[in-house]
């Protein structure tokens, strides 16, 4: 039972960072084809890495509060 929650808890969070670097290439393309892309490299930089960060945090508190692998 424990093994399936944190398959299910990895495989939503795969899902998540999936979904997060597809929206963001989405993103990137269209600035890019609509606008100059270096006007707008620095702040996307920021976001992607704050994402990083944040997601990388929130799987360290959860592998803590699960007592880890």
């Amino acid at each position: 039972m424990a093994e399936t929650r944190r398959y299910a808890k990895n495989a939503t969070l795969a899902l998540l960072i999936v979904t997060k670097i597809a929206v963001a290439t989405i993103y990137v393309l269209r600035l890019n084809a609509s606008h100059s892309f270096q006007e707008y490299a620095p702040p996307i930089a920021v976001m992607a890495a704050l994402s990083f960060f944040i997601v990388a945090a929130l799987w360290l508190a959860g592998m803590k509060l699960s007592g880890g692998d």
